[in-house]
Parts: structure tokens; C-alpha cells; sequence
């Protein structure tokens, strides 16, 4: 009964949603300044072929010469989902593909362009926002503004597709955004969320000689936590200042197979603590590896912009509170359980069970071949 049990539960986790990665970012620049063409933005090729048809051969080789092919319905499909507003009036935009760029994740489209009502001493009070939400509700337009030299950074998604060109919303603003941004970076990143349910399943119960051993003080589970937590914590802020800052640079998709190795060895030390049982140190190594995946959404984004200390630091804040929230969350749960036969021989080692297999799953999808 008990591993059929398990084995339902392993079923219908990996019956879910296995696929974990980077989210989808587009990133948009504007630069009233550049009379000619004031906007930019940069599309990942792997969302826009989702939406258009670009491989034309189907060797799955997305060339140059085959987006030039599909320009015009490039533009059929951001035209109505990219525009500017002055007033009342809704200003279509003039687009040209530019070129391809790098980021952290692969393959951008770059598209360079301009309102039609675009004048240098009139500038659209508002750009509206609406590519790939219906496909994909994580996605993210993350956007620079550089006005008079200054810059502002500013987060587009599904329930803020408008952004305003004229108001100069200080750095309260960014902070606000940063810190949101950070704490749903957390709550929708399945890796990192995994990884923190490793290290809190055993918050309450300990393995000792083959067998657990209750702790029957809330004080010493909640300190032990509280380790964890806090040198996770100082481990992924170095790396993702290093990181977002360009000191250090890893590729983005070796940083991701070995988080998910991380989330397998994270779950198997419960039963084997083949890491130590200082899981503190556990938390501060592999916190190390997790802040280059969390840089891997501002890396490409900061660079050279005046405001990216002050939007880091809020993008952390936003992870730590996000991390605060679940461990709020699940240690109460796990101290009141603690002592039943249901968590200590089904959910704890059905938990071990599931973690580690997906995190396997992860890994054979993301190592690089």
C-alpha cells in the first residue's frame, strides 16, 4: 500500500509541468533621443517561432534569410500587440528587422522602431505591450528607458502591459517593481522552488543510525532553518551581484543542468547525508550555483545602466521576502506533522522520491550535448 501509494504520488507530480528553465524575457529600449529610430526590442527566436512560422526548410536552423523571408508577418504580429499612445490617439509603429543579437538564453531578434506620430518635440505619452501573453503567461518585457541621459527600468507583463513615456516615477518606482519581479522569479521557478522544499522537508525530524529522530523543540527547528535560509541566501546574493555586474560569466545552460543536479543531491542527503548533516553548508554551495541562475534574468538587461545597482538589490529583496513567504509557509506544517506516522513513512520519503526525480529529469533535458 505505502509504495503504491508513493509511486501515485511520483506519477502525477511528473505528470505536471517537468519542463524548468529560464523564463521568457523579451527586452525593450527606449531612447527618445534617437530621432530615427527611438525604439528597440530584442525577441528571443524561440518565442517568436512559436508564434510565427520562420524555419522555412525545416532543418531546424533558424538563418537570416529566412526571417527577411517572414518579415512581413513578423510585423503582422507585433503590430497590433506593440504600440504607442498620445492622448487619444493609438500610433501604429514603422518596424526594421536589424539584425540578430546574443543574450544569456540564445538567439534575439532584433527590431528597431518608430511611431508613425513620432516627433522629437511630441514624444507618445504611453507604450502599450501585449506579445506572447496569451502563450505564455510568465513572459516578461524588460525594458530600459533613457531619457536625457537618465535611465529607468521598468517590468512589462499580463497585469502591466502599459508603460508610461513621460512620467518620471523616480526610484520608488523601480524598487516597487524589482522587488515584485523578485519575488514572483521565485514563486514561478520550479528549480528554485524544489531545491527550498529539499532543504525544508527535514526542518522538524532529523536521520540518525537508520532512523528519525523528532526535534521537539520549535525553537531549534525554526534556528536551523534559519541557517539555511540565510546562508542560501548570502551564497546566490554574491553570485548574482558577480554575475549581473559581468565580473563572471557562466553559460546559462550549464548553470541550469547543474542546479537541477543540486536539487537531486539536496533530496537524496535527506535519506543519505552523503553532503554532511551541516545542511547550512549545503544551502550555502549550492546557493552559490542558484545566484547565476537568477542572474541569468538581469545579466544581459543591466548592462550599462545607471539605475541596475538599485534594481538588483530590490530583485534580491524580492527573492529573499518570496523565500521568507514559503518558509512561513511549510515549517509550522512540517513542526505539527512532525511526529505522524504518515509524514515521517510516506510524505517525507514519497517528498525525497519526487524531488529527486524530477531534478533527474531536469538534468538529462538540460545537459548540454
Amino acid at each position: 500500500m505505502k509504495r503504491s501509494l508513493i509511486l501515485l504520488l511520483l506519477a502525477a507530480l511528473l505528470s505536471g509541468p517537468a519542463q524548468a528553465h529560464k523564463a521568457s524575457d523579451s527586452f525593450l529600449y527606449w531612447q527618445p533621443a534617437e530621432a530615427e529610430a527611438p525604439g528597440r526590442l530584442d525577441i528571443a527566436l524561440t518565442d517568436l517561432a512559436r508564434t510565427v512560422s520562420l524555419d522555412g526548410d525545416g532543418d531546424g536552423q533558424l538563418l537570416w534569410s529566412e526571417i527577411i523571408a517572414r518579415q512581413d508577418s513578423i510585423r503582422r504580429y507585433l503590430t497590433p500587440r506593440l504600440r504607442a499612445a498620445s492622448g487619444d490617439l493609438l500610433c501604429q509603429m514603422n518596424w526594421r528587422m536589424a539584425g540578430l543579437t546574443q543574450h544569456s538564453d540564445g538567439n534575439y531578434l532584433v527590431v528597431e522602431f518608430r511611431p508613425d506620430c513620432y516627433d522629437p518635440a511630441i514624444v507618445p505619452a504611453t507604450l502599450r505591450y501585449n506579445l506572447f501573453f496569451d502563450e505564455d503567461p510568465l513572459h516578461r518585457s524588460l525594458v530600459i528607458t533613457r531619457i536625457d541621459g537618465n535611465d529607468r527600468l521598468s517590468v512589462l507583463g499580463p497585469n502591466q502591459q502599459e508603460l508610461s513615456l513621460v512620467d518620471n516615477e523616480g526610484v520608488w518606482h523601480t524598487v516597487v517593481e524589482f522587488v515584485w519581479e523578485g519575488m514572483v522569479h521565485l514563486w514561478i521557478g520550479y528549480d528554485h522552488m524544489l531545491f527550498l522544499l529539499a532543504l525544508l522537508l527535514p526542518a522538524a525530524v532529523r536521520r540518525e543510525q537508520g532512523r528519525w529522530v523528532v526535534e521537539d523543540r520549535l525553537a531549534v527547528a525554526v534556528k536551523d532553518v534559519a541557517l539555511i535560509v540565510t546562508a542560501f541566501t548570502l551564497a546566490h546574493s554574491v553570485t548574482l551581484v558577480i554575475a549581473t555586474l559581468g565580473v563572471i560569466r557562466l553559460p546559462i545552460a550549464w548553470v541550469e543542468t547543474f542546479i537541477a543536479l543540486s536539487i537531486v543531491a539536496a533530496a537524496v542527503n535527506i535519506i543519505w547525508p552523503f553532503l554532511g548533516t551541516r545542511r547550512y553548508l549545503v544551502g550555502f554551495g549550492f546557493g552559490l550555483i542558484h545566484g547565476f541562475g537568477f542572474a541569468s534574468v538581469l545579466a544581459d538587461f543591466m548592462t550599462d545602466t545607471s539605475s541596475r545597482l538599485i534594481a538588483l538589490a530590490s530583485f534580491n529583496i524580492g527573492v529573499e521576502l518570496a523565500q521568507l513567504a514559503v518558509v512561513a509557509c511549510v515549517v509550522p506544517l512540517i513542526f505539527v506533522l512532525r511526529r505522524q506516522w504518515l509524514y515521517q513513512r510516506v510524505v517525507l520519503p514519497a517528498g525525497v522520491c519526487m524531488i529527486a526525480a524530477i531534478g533527474s529529469v531536469w538534468v538529462w533535458e538540460r545537459v548540454p550535448l
